[in-house]
């Protein structure tokens, strides 16, 4: 399992480093680069160090610094491998120690409220054929993930995005975002929480992306590319966004042993084992690859012959105007020798960035602005943080920030109400 990347401000991997950062300077670049709700971004800005501190307390070891695009600093810590279960179970096993009762095979479907108050007092969940009802003792937390399992719901709120490929868990079908919605809740983002996310190959659905973080290129059918493929905007949607509007949603990455060569050196192992378990088409010339994959080969030999011709004469390419191979960081590598590779590839969604509308303290609003009493929500049911883009590391660290946010200000609520 991949988590991605945690990004913290404050972190002990930057001191380490030398590297100077602040929760305000990351509230700026939410602000800056995201467009988030200044009051949600404050309040996860200055509490973030919070998560990094908890997962540390229970052992979890972060990989390093990391560049990521957008940033002001270097801020992230590592691409996490196989850490999801770890830190899944390290947070489970907190919770079990301080006398939290985890119920599986549990469907929370609806909120029960207080009829005279408006006051989220519980739920209704669904055990087998059984329908429960829970009281809760101070309030209701949502933190049910998004709804990218549902296909229903995604083409309510994002029809251009029904024919990508969800890579979440399955039970993100929208739970929590119906049952808030039907307390009266306000959305944030909604219209745009569907996000294209990675580029994957069509065959085997493993992740094609990391090839071009190490130089390769992306086509359409005609042979020509799309978007810059370094990823410059913050994430790499609007080059998958881009991707999905290709001609039947269909593209592939092109690289060459050169880039295969370039991944050796800067991909980690999990990204170097995606790339290859995608189903590489090869061939020892670019006009004989484009039959192989159905690319039109005029296309595609004029695309890679002007791209190699910029690196070689101008030193990046004046189409996009890609300069480095991931973000702001390495030099471009020319597809100029053999072997030749094409992954055909579509785009696909991991999560999603809008739903219910919530204050700094993760409190849940109506449409008028007022808090539902009772009810809280964090992570990727809720909005404010993605308006205009994403920013790499935020997706974990801000669920996991303001689930912290939400538990602490639920405890404070009074008792039996």
């Amino acid at each position: 399992m991949v988590v991605g990347s945690f990004a913290i401000a404050g972190s002990d991997e930057q001191k380490a480093a030398g590297i100077a950062d602040s929760p305000d300077l990351f509230y700026q670049d939410l602000v800056n680069v995201c467009g988030a709700d200044s009051e949600v971004a404050r309040a996860y800005a200055d509490n973030q160090i919070d998560a990094y501190r908890m997962l540390k307390e229970e052992g979890i070891k972060f990989p390093g610094i990391l560049h990521m695009p957008a940033h002001n600093r270097n801020r992230g810590l590592g691409w996490l491998s196989g850490l999801g279960p770890k830190m899944v179970k390290a947070l489970e096993d907190r919770a079990r120690r301080t006398g939290v009762e985890i119920l599986f095979r549990h469907r929370a479907t609806r909120l029960i409220t207080d009829p005279q108050t408006g006051r989220v007092i519980g739920v209704k969940v669904n055990v087998g054929d059984e329908t429960k009802d829970f009281k809760a003792r101070r309030a209701v937390i949502i933190a049910s993930g998004g709804f990218g399992r549902n296909r229903e719901m995604i083409a309510e709120y994002c029809p251009e995005m029904v024919e990508t490929i969800p890579l979440m868990p399955p039970s993100h079908l929208g739970d929590g975002l119906k049952m808030g919605l039907a307390a009266g809740a306000a959305t944030k983002d909604i219209g745009i929480a569907v996000a294209p996310s990675w580029s994957i190959c069509t065959e085997t659905h493993s992740n094609s992306l990391f090839a071009a973080n190490w130089g390769a290129i992306m086509v359409n059918m005609h042979g020509k590319r799309f978007h810059n493929e370094s990823c410059i905007e913050g994430f790499y949607g609007p080059l998958t966004g881009d991707g999905l509007r290709q001609p039947g949603g269909i593209y592939w990455v092109i690289l060459n042993d050169n880039v295969k060569a370039e991944g050796g050196k800067i991909g980690t192992a999990q990204q170097i084992s995606c790339v290859e378990k995608c189903q590489q088409l090869q061939a020892d010339t670019i006009e004989e690859l484009a039959s192989i994959a159905g690319i039109d080969a005029r296309g595609l030999k004029e695309t890679v012959a002007k791209y190699n011709s910029d690196i070689d004469n101008i030193g990046y390419d004046t189409v996009f105007g890609r300069k480095f191979l991931w973000g702001s960081e390495g030099t471009l590598v020319k597809l100029d020798t053999p072997r030749f590779y094409a992954i055909r590839c579509q785009t696909s969604i991991t999560s999603l960035k809008g739903g219910l509308k919530i204050n700094g303290r993760s409190q849940v609003v109506n449409q008028y602005g007022a808090v539902i009493p009772g009810l809280y929500a964090a992570g990727e049911v809720t909005g404010g943080l993605h308006t205009k883009t994403y920013l790499l590391g935020v997706m974990t660290a801000g669920s996991m920030t303001q689930g912290i946010i939400a538990g602490k200000n639920a405890a404070r609520e009074a008792a039996g109400q």
